[in-house]
């Protein structure tokens, strides 16, 4: 049992039981802005159930950004998918590291009754989580130093990505004591 991860902005999927002008089983809009669509399609990734390759696919979706942030996303099981009649077909994603392209999916056919039923779903069932400036650099670092990526296919700009070549250079010092 796999699962899907979705890269979005923690603060928009809060726990709104709170909010008093909310409905029983609605929820706030904001997380909507982080599963918008092209082609009524939305771009995720696939995660070994144990989260192996967790830390490969952030690296690679980082390195199609502009500077090393934090990097919040949501973990959701595959299984949500079938439940509540969403489709899926494998793509080619569109990050440095082919690899994690090949994890790629675009969940097809989405209408916005679809898009509201899976954020429900998402929020309720999914986990939002955030990995650090840290983490994130050291991921890239990694990625880029095992050959994942090809450093000359980062987006970044020219300040983080010195500072992934000094974590590099300082890695390999290190491993060569």
């Amino acid at each position: 049992m796999s699962f899907l991860l979705r890269k979005v902005r923690k603060n928009k999927w809060y726990k709104t039981e709170t909010i008093a002008w909310l409905l029983p089983g609605e929820f706030q809009s904001d997380p909507l802005g982080d599963l918008a669509t092209t082609g009524n399609k939305l771009s995720v990734y696939r995660v070994e159930d144990d989260c192996s390759n967790l830390e490969r696919v952030v690296a690679a979706l980082a390195a199609n950004c502009d500077k090393i942030a934090n990097f919040d996303y949501v973990l959701f099981q595959e299984t949500i998918l079938k439940e509540i009649g969403i489709k899926s077909e494998q793509t080619k994603g569109e990050t440095p590291d082919e690899t994690v392209n090949n994890c790629h999916l675009d969940l097809i056919e989405l209408s916005a009754f679809r898009l509201v039923d899976l954020a429900k779903q998402v929020l309720d069932r999914g986990e939002v989580k955030r990995f650090l400036v840290r983490e994130v650099t050291n991921f890239l670092a990694d990625s880029i130093q095992k050959g994942y990526i090809n450093k000359a296919k980062v987006s970044l700009n020219p300040k983080d990505k010195e500072k992934i070549d000094k974590l590099i250079q300082s890695n390999s010092t290190f491993n060569s004591d």
